[in-house]
């Protein structure tokens, strides 16, 4: 940079003007020197760059036609050492990669905090330095003298006892320290403890060689403040080899050091993430050249050092799809159509495996590219052939119960009537339960194999209202409702009345019943005899007990609730199996349903004490319109 209070022109690309003069507003802010010019897109970039001067270029990376590694190529073009930033909302490994290999000068993710337009302005205003600095050496006929008198760099001068005999403004500034109180001390004055042997280390090397030696060393300042510093050391001989001076030149580099830490763990990041997802990314182009990340190399049971092309690629494909994927990628290579497959890949060992693998065209002025992913998906391909065979099953045994169990039971049915038309007779009322209870059975026999298949669609429902109508189908006695919610949730509108429907004959049925084990005995005995379970449907009890549906505190669900005697806590991991009741009616199935819908919506279902020391059946994971 040139003198103190000089403008330090800035050409901001960003084809959000918007955001763009929001952050020259801050920078101007920050410091009356910056002079920001703004431009909507790389080509109105490149225009003012060749009539305006510009000390430095600001440029988003997401743009419609060039992006800003593009837009940095081109700059570099002209113009090889001009500060460049990459300032974006987009932050990864690949674009910071790319990033570096085509020379950007730093690279800073822009935060909704606007305390980073201050590190913006210091990187800013750092790489002009740095730029102006350089430029001024590089014209300077006396080079050392402006390297020691004018660098960006710290530098130091010691002798050949490695005392300090000369410094420059920017060492002191590092360090903290005036130029007096250097002189005479020795580079012990800047080394921690921590790398005291590791300096010792090299000033012992520069003695015994001619040449330089570059390290980094962890430093501390005047007050305290451990940094990292990066060192190049000179040892400068006379023609007979004795040593003249030892010089080094210093830079802070604690950022750097923190950014390529903040790099490293992005890229464990996402191989980690690749590793948990199954999943790996990969790049073709029109020449026949490809890229795949690890994650991609490990989904094809290749080696670290297996360089691909196109044709490797297609070509572990299983024949039957390979074509499928190849005219996906020309098409996407030619016209720019994405494309999202499920296809079998072989690998190198001969595994075959289901892959979904999707790509798009990247807009590049330079080439035409497909960048997408590939991901591992034969296990959920198992699970769905398995759910498959499943519901084939289901549908078989729905149709058993609704035809070869129904058809039999109306007909028992239609002759138990004739029979009561013309006698009476006590065992004949006794058959005519019987057969209620099968009915009911039948039912929720029926609703467990039809409602335990994934819910096809959901809708916005109000709860409030969906209770209050499931309460009227619901034989409540002298019950009562209370609803505290306003929520609306997303669930299917008729699996959610049903949830809601054995929820509430639960909690009256049960709003006055014995615990499980007071009834084992007799329920044994009553199943015994008639070889059936009971149904849940029935009001066991007229006890007025209340039953309340609220919004659950700090998480995303609904409860409901009844005041009546609870279930004990060594019964609750049992409720919701097929066959729990302690109703003298029950079925055993009310709950097991009421598992099973939660279960196909993705939510769950616990049982807890309710504020009364009834029953409050939790619903978790509820998604709800906000």
């Amino acid at each position: 940079m040139g003198e103190a209070g000089s403008a330090i022109r800035v050409l901001h690309v960003d084809d959000d003007r918007q955001y763009a003069e929001t952050a020259a507003a801050f920078l101007e802010r920050e410091s009356a020197e910056f002079d920001i010019e703004i431009a909507t897109n790389a080509q109105k970039g490149l225009r003012l760059l060749e009539t305006e001067p510009v000390d430095c270029i600001v440029s988003d990376y997401e743009m419609p036609d060039q992006n800003g590694i593009d837009f940095l190529e081109s700059v570099r073009e002209d113009y090889p050492d001009l500060p460049f930033i990459l300032y974006t909302g987009r932050g990864s490994e690949a674009v910071a990669g790319d990033a570096i290999s085509a020379g950007v000068t730093d690279y800073l993710q822009k935060s909704s905090d606007t305390s980073h337009y201050a590190l913006l302005a210091n990187r800013i205003v750092n790489a002009v330095e740095q730029y102006r600095s350089q430029r001024a050496l590089e014209e300077s006929k006396d080079r050392l003298s402006l390297f020691i008198d004018q660098s960006p760099l710290g530098f130091v001068e010691f002798d050949r006892d490695f005392e300090i005999i000369r410094v420059n403004d920017t060492l002191t500034d590092i360090f903290g320290y005036t130029e007096d109180e250097l002189v005479g001390e020795t580079w012990e004055v800047f080394v921690s403890d921590e790398s005291y042997d590791h300096v010792e280390a090299v000033t012992s090397a520069l003695s015994d060689v001619s040449g330089g030696y570059h390290s980094i060393n962890e430093n501390v300042r005047k007050d305290g403040e451990h940094i990292e510093v990066e060192w190049h050391n000179r040892l400068v001989t006379d023609d007979s080899g004795d040593v003249v001076t030892i010089f080094s030149h210093c830079q802070e580099v604690t950022e750097r050091i923190e950014h390529e830490q903040n790099l490293a763990q992005l890229r464990d990041f996402f191989d980690e993430a690749e590793r948990l997802g199954d999943l790996g990314a990969w790049e073709y182009d029109e020449s026949g050249m490809s890229t795949w990340t690890a994650g991609t190399r490990r989904i094809h049971e290749v080696d670290d050092d297996f360089d691909p092309t196109v044709d490797d690629g297609l070509s572990f494909y299983h024949p039957d799809d390979r074509e499928t994927v190849a005219d996906a990628v020309e098409a996407a290579l030619e016209h720019g159509e994405p494309y999202d497959l499920e296809v079998r890949l072989v690998t190198a060992s001969g595994n075959c495996r289901w892959v979904r693998t999707r790509g798009k065209r990247v807009e590049d002025s330079e080439r035409r590219t497909v960048r997408g992913f590939i991901q591992d998906i034969t296990e959920q391909k198992e699970r769905e052939r398995r759910l498959r065979v499943q519901n084939e099953r289901l549908d078989s045994f729905a149709s058993v119960v609704s035809h070869d169990l129904q058809g039999p039971l109306t007909v028992a049915q239609g002759h138990l009537e004739l029979a009561q038309q013309e006698v009476t007779n006590d065992h004949l009322d006794s058959i005519n339960d019987a057969h209620e209870r099968m009915q009911t059975l039948i039912d929720d026999i029926l609703t467990l194999a039809r409602d335990g298949r994934a819910a096809t669609t959901t809708e916005a429902v109000a709860l409030q209202t969906a209770a209050t109508a499931c309460w009227e189908t619901v034989d409540t006695g002298n019950a009562t409702l209370e609803t505290t919610t306003d929520s609306v949730v997303f669930a299917d509108p008729r699996r959610l009345q049903r949830l809601l429907e054995n929820l509430f004959r639960n909690c009256v049925a049960h709003g006055a019943a014995p615990s499980l084990s007071q009834l084992q005995g007799e329920r044994s005995e009553r199943e015994s005899m008639t070889g059936l379970g009971q149904s849940d449907s029935a009001v066991e009890n007229d006890s007025g007990v209340t039953v309340t549906v609220g919004d659950l505190d700090g998480t995303s669900g609904f409860y409901v609730a009844d005041d009546g005697p609870g279930i004990p806590e060594d019964e609750r991991d049992t409720v919701f199996e097929a066959g729990y009741s302690t109703a003298s009616e029950g079925t055993g199935f009310g709950l097991a349903i009421v598992a099973d819908i939660a279960a196909v919506h993705g939510w769950e279902v616990s049982v807890t004490d309710s504020e009364s020391g009834g029953a409050r059946f939790e619903i978790t994971g509820v998604d709800k319109e906000t």
